[in-house]
């Protein structure tokens, strides 16, 4: 995809606790690269990951990444839902609970949006280690916009002590 100058950077978290969840998470990374409007910059290492919220399910694989695009964010989004659909999401179910596939958006360049379906940057990925420690594999320095705050200071002065391995 050739991108003019009217490209967008997003921070999408991708994760996956059912099934082949590495597996999963590199398809969907392979389906975002493939939207049309979209070219993949660069993705962190997989992490598995404790849950968090509910906490009877199976650990989660988690990554980072970061695309270029021409989308706007509501058009990302909707491309994104669609990707989970494919590969197998289904909505329902507990909140938190198990899930085939999670896409979403961390951050948009350094917009804020507030929706009611689209919270951007996402509303608790300073809080959570799962998000926080991929996205320091490809942009510490990133500064959180409603925060004020780096990826990195936010994952250093985490309270979280939920456990992330390194996973390759």
């Amino acid at each position: 995809m050739a991108l003019n100058d009217n490209f967008h950077i997003a921070y999408i978290g991708v994760g996956s606790n059912i099934g082949k969840k590495v597996d999963t998470c590199r398809k969907a990374i392979a389906a975002v690269s493939a939207c049309e409007n979209c070219t993949l910059d660069v993705q962190s290492f997989f992490y598995e990951t404790e849950p968090v919220g509910l906490e009877d399910q199976d650990w989660f694989v988690n990554g980072v990444i970061r695309i270029r695009t021409g989308l706007e964010p509501k058009a990302l989004h909707k491309q994104l839902q669609a990707i989970e659909q494919r590969l197998g999401r289904r909505h329902g179910g507990p909140r938190f609970g198990p899930r085939v596939l999670d896409l979403d958006i961390l951050f948009f360049d350094d917009l804020i949006v507030q929706t009611a379906k689209l919270k951007i940057p996402h509303p608790r990925l300073h809080e959570r280690r799962f998000v926080l420690r991929p996205l320091c594999d490809i942009a510490p320095e990133l500064m959180h916009p409603k925060v004020g705050q780096t990826v990195h200071w936010l994952l250093s002065n985490l309270k979280d002590a939920k456990k992330v391995t390194f996973l390759e």
